[in-house]
């Protein structure tokens, strides 16, 4: 029995609400998730806003909720129906969410595009889905009129190449309408009260996809992504349960310092829409800014980045003020160990770290309680209501503490990958099993270690080398700013292991600095074999970097130098 654990934390038909707020929020869509948490807290602040000009907004339940209805309203007064997308190609801003929640409510789908990509980029990804309507600010007004110029002079409905499918376009900064481009203002105005709440919810029910994000694109185009209203409404209850724990039950203030456009926001807004706690929300994402606002505001959580967390770890100077931070989140899988230890010492020991994907959103959290192993990526267990296993290639179990292949099933699963059921029919299986791409080892306990992704596993003399391995140890080094290691051909071990390293500008480092790092962490076996310097990495359209593509490069100019 114990060579074939499952670890799971309760079955998905049996025990189901366990806790107070699941058995309350049985059965709610996202929008009426939000409504019943304004409804208990109207005069709670829900957001508190900065803008990079220093203003500071300050929104109560109430207030957000006003404005949620009213857009909400707005877009069905234009002629929005059930089912249909609405895009949002806005950057950090707290309209972001007033436009999010208002679509859902709405019965919309809501699109969550990627800002900062080139023109033809964020053209693919709204033809790819097919957005009936686009939400812009002003930041990114500028890429829609490289794509559509008149874009202000034409009358709506719009539907002009090369964006067929927008009917109407909304800038968010807009003191008036100019053509197809609507004040945000205007749509407010649309907003009718004979629309009752049964009409506003437009029979939107738990299984109807509630929204579509797009994947980094490492292995071609950025798939998009459907999620239902049950996998996000769910995924705010668990996770503003596992928030709650470190509260003592009093109202949590929560730093938003991920990007608006990923899940990751839905894990940070949780304890808003389903506990009534605080968004905080700066629309520079900059270590400076945010450190300030921490201090100001009182933050009690942060959900980082691996970017943000190093700088943290690593910042130094007056005004750094982290005392009113009880927990930190972080990805267990991608933070290096000298950074996680000096971020227990200098901002929590909290330190929640946690495994996910876009397709799953949630999958494990560090548990209070556990050991956190700096040297390996155990990225805790699986959070409520979901199972994981390790398979072989056969798709069979694999005994404890054996590598294979991570398989999720929860309710947080994404519904499908939009326009390729052939995509989505390899990766899900019949009953419900998200093969996850990534090798892992179920330990004893039942916590789980992420090696990393299975296609990237370098096999040297039969023995699975991760990348992830090597590149944690050279990631936070002062002189590198990105690395990899990739498998070359060897014919005496197969593979043969060699670490690529872009440096940071105006930088030198020889060969031998990075060979004395690699002596003083791993073992001989896994010490790189060559050390390629590079001025720059291949990258998706998604800026991901284009690790096949580097493999390739650095092949090619091992084969020249060794001849």
């Amino acid at each position: 029995m114990a060579a074939h654990i499952l670890a799971t934390t309760s079955k998905l038909t049996q025990s189901y609400y366990h806790t107070p707020s699941h058995r309350r929020f049985c059965g709610k869509t996202l929008s009426q998730l939000f409504d019943l948490t304004s409804d208990a807290y109207p005069q709670r602040e829900a957001i508190t806003y900065y803008s990079k000009d220093g203003d500071v907004k300050r929104l109560s339940f109430e207030t957000l909720r006003r404005q949620v209805d009213r857009f909400a309203k707005g877009l069905m007064t234009l002629g929005l129906q059930k089912g249909e997308k609405l895009g949002i190609l806005v950057g950090r801003r707290y309209e972001y969410i007033v436009v999010y929640f208002g679509a859902t409510k709405a019965g919309l789908i809501a699109v969550r595009l990627q800002t900062l990509l080139k023109a033809d980029q964020i053209k693919y990804q709204i033809n790819k889905v097919g957005c009936d309507m686009l939400v812009i600010d002003s930041d990114n007004l500028t890429t829609i009129r490289e794509l559509l110029p008149e874009v202000e002079g034409v009358s709506v409905p719009c539907c002009r190449q090369p964006l067929p499918s927008v009917r109407f376009f909304i800038n968010i900064d807009a003191a008036e309408t100019k053509g197809a481009c609507l004040a945000l203002n205007t749509v407010f105005s649309m907003s009718s009260d004979h629309l009752k709440e049964s009409e506003l919810q437009n029979e939107v029910q738990q299984d109807d996809p509630c929204i579509i994000v797009f994947s980094s694109g490492s292995t071609g185009k950025p798939k998009a992504i459907v999620h239902s209203h049950r996998a996000i409404s769910e995924c705010a209850i668990t996770m503003a349960d596992e928030r709650s724990a470190y509260n003592d039950d009093q109202p949590g203030c929560h730093l938003c310092s991920v990007p608006c456009y990923s899940t990751a926001l839905d894990g940070t807004m949780a304890p808003v829409v389903a506990a009534g706690d605080r968004l905080v929300l700066t629309e520079s994402p900059d270590i400076d800014t945010l450190l300030k606002v921490i201090r100001l505001e009182r933050c009690s959580s942060a959900m980082l980045y691996p970017l943000l967390a190093f700088e943290i770890a690593n910042k130094k100077g007056e005004g750094v003020d982290l005392t009113s931070i009880k927990q930190a989140f972080v990805g267990g899988n991608t933070l290096q160990p000298d950074t996680l230890a000096k971020l227990r010492k200098l901002l929590t020991p909290n330190i929640i770290i946690g495994y996910g994907s876009t397709e799953t959103i949630v999958v494990t959290l560090h548990c209070k309680g556990d050991p956190i192993d700096e040297k390996k990526w155990i990225v805790g267990r699986p959070v409520p209501h979901s199972e994981i296993k390790i398979v072989d290639d056969q798709f069979r179990t694999v005994p404890i503490n054996t590598e294979g292949e991570i398989n999720v099933r929860s309710p947080y699963i994404f519904q499908c990958y939009l326009g390729d059921k052939e995509l989505t029919k390899a990766v899900k299986t019949e009953s419900g099993w998200f093969k996850t791409g990534d090798a892992g080892i179920m330990l004893d306990d039942g916590r789980l270690q992420v090696l990393g992704r299975k296609d990237d596993c370098i096999i040297k003399d039969a023995r699975n080398v991760y990348p992830s391995e090597i590149e944690r140890y050279l990631s936070g080094h002062p002189k590198v700013k990105t690395c990899l290691a990739v498998a070359v051909p060897d014919q005496k071990v197969i593979n043969e292991i060699c670490l690529c390293l872009v440096l940071k500008p105006e930088t030198e480092c020889t060969e031998e600095e990075v060979f004395e790092v690699m002596r003083e962490h791993l073992d001989e076996f896994l010490i790189p074999r060559y050390v390629l310097f590079f001025e720059s990495f291949p990258v998706t359209d998604t800026g991901k970097i284009k690790r096949n593509e580097v493999m390739r490069m650095a092949t090619e100019r091992l084969h020249l130098e060794n001849r």
